[in-house]
């Protein structure tokens, strides 16, 4: 009888696993032909097509992951004008991903989709002032760019200000307004606003290394 029950769980584990593996292949196959079709109107010029082949080039979904194609695309789209590439192209450029590392680079792209209103455009050009990348450092500055995201319910950015907030940095030091900024991105599931709220109930200081988390 054991053995017969080692026989059913041997044959449980094999079905699972080639149930996962056809499920994978079955992903990986939609995957390629959503770049397929991506490439397609990409092609043709079309700016929201661009954008998605570089984001799929930059994450290896359905293709080979490549950044140096991913940039080629992000700025095909970015010289059209379309803010989230923009800010993908900034982001390349910062981390040094298919293009050498350029912070004014970064910066200039990084501020056009900031200036149409782009949140993590917004949020990332904060970022670069917080920190001097580009631009000279100038945390008020940082502060200012933080809220305009944080104004449209952009939960990192609202964390971010809150951070400021919290520290004085390039704003008055407000405790309380900080706590409301966390909780507001704590309520839209931002993690660092929910330690910093938890650091907040436990009156522990929040570390000043755990900080902003620059361009995503």
């Amino acid at each position: 009888m054991k053995r017969r029950w080692v026989i059913v769980a041997i044959s449980s584990i094999v079905l699972i696993g080639a149930g996962t593996l056809v499920q994978t292949a079955r992903k990986n196959r939609q995957l390629a032909k959503d770049a397929t079709a991506f490439r397609i109107r990409a092609e043709q010029g079309d700016a929201e097509a661009q954008f998605k082949l570089g984001s799929i080039y930059s994450k290896g979904k359905g293709v080979p992951k490549d950044f140096v194609e991913a940039v080629r695309w992000y700025r095909k789209s970015a010289e059209q004008g379309y803010a989230k590439a923009e800010y993908n192209l900034s982001n390349m450029y910062h981390d040094g991903k298919g293009v050498p590392q350029d912070f004014a680079e970064a910066e200039r792209w990084c501020r056009k989709a900031a200036e149409q209103d782009d949140v993590r455009g917004q949020t990332g050009l904060g970022y670069l002032y917080f920190r001097g990348e580009g631009v000279p450092q100038d945390y008020a500055e940082a502060a200012r760019w933080y809220r305009k995201s944080a104004d449209q319910g952009y939960a990192d950015a609202q964390y971010d200000l809150g951070y400021m907030y919290y520290y004085g940095y390039g704003v008055q030091q407000d405790r309380v307004q900080a706590h409301d900024l966390f909780q507001r991105a704590a309520d839209r599931g931002n993690e660092d606003a929910k330690r910093a709220l938890e650091c907040s109930r436990k009156g522990i200081s929040i570390d000043p290394g755990a900080g902003l988390r620059g361009l995503q």
